[in-house]
């Protein structure tokens, strides 16, 4: 580890704060609670990731699938509530806030899930990063704000929040999971995986370190320079 003050954790949160679940992110769980399989999530999803088509069409052809399927307002909030965090996730982020560290949220998942499991914690987080579901007057799904960085690119946003902060690399740490998170290793910080889903945690070119089982966000502090 570095010798530099840690002074900025970004954190993932699908698998990375949450306990590990068999429905792996917040989007395969909407998916199962209508009863429709991961053929159908990954059809929309995996033409996104080769370029077929943009992020953005790949949220509208998903939100009309959820809108038609009837997925609604109270339904995000059951599976909120359903959503497991590590243990000592509070105490965790009070300590970092206690040392003056900055923690932000960078997601694929859904902010509506991530803000009220987190919202606890509100006080501690600078910056939640993640796409917003809308509802209508009747509370069905009717749209998405998208995070203002894609989500998918989460170097773009490490190297934003740097800059925005005049943090060097040295400074700050990475916290994620999957796969999913393997782009965060272009910033040039130190990537920490915790329980790895998918994903070659020995890979010291995409992880600088690995927490390879716990069910207890504690585990992160010994990797924090305070």
């Amino acid at each position: 580890m570095s010798a530099n003050k840690t002074k900025l954790v970004i954190f993932d949160f699908d698998g990375t704060l949450t306990k590990p679940h068999k429905l792996d992110n917040s989007w395969t769980r909407i998916w199962n609670k209508i009863g429709l399989t991961s053929e159908e999530e990954r059809l929309y999803y995996n033409a996104f990731k080769k370029g077929k088509i943009s992020y953005q069409e790949w949220v509208g052809e998903v939100i009309k699938i959820f809108r038609a399927n009837g997925v609604n307002r109270s339904m995000i909030y059951s599976l909120a509530k359903e959503t497991k965090l590590l243990n000592n996730c509070k105490k965790v982020f009070k300590t970092l806030y206690q040392h003056g560290i900055k923690i932000c949220i960078l997601s694929g998942g859904v902010k509506n899930i991530i803000d009220e499991k987190l919202k606890s914690m509100s006080k501690f987080i600078t910056k939640i990063e993640a796409l917003s579901l809308t509802f209508d007057e009747n509370g069905l799904i009717n749209g998405a704000v998208l995070a203002e960085t894609n989500t998918a690119n989460k170097s773009d946003f490490i190297l934003k929040q740097m800059e925005k902060i005049n943090l060097k690399k040295e400074e700050v740490i990475f916290v994620g999971n999957s796969s999913n998170d393997e782009d965060a290793s272009k910033s040039g910080v130190t990537t920490i995986c915790i329980n790895p889903l998918n994903t070659d945690f020995q890979n010291k070119a995409i992880w600088t370190q690995a927490i390879e089982k716990t069910d207890d966000l504690s585990s992160l502090l010994s990797y924090i320079n305070f």
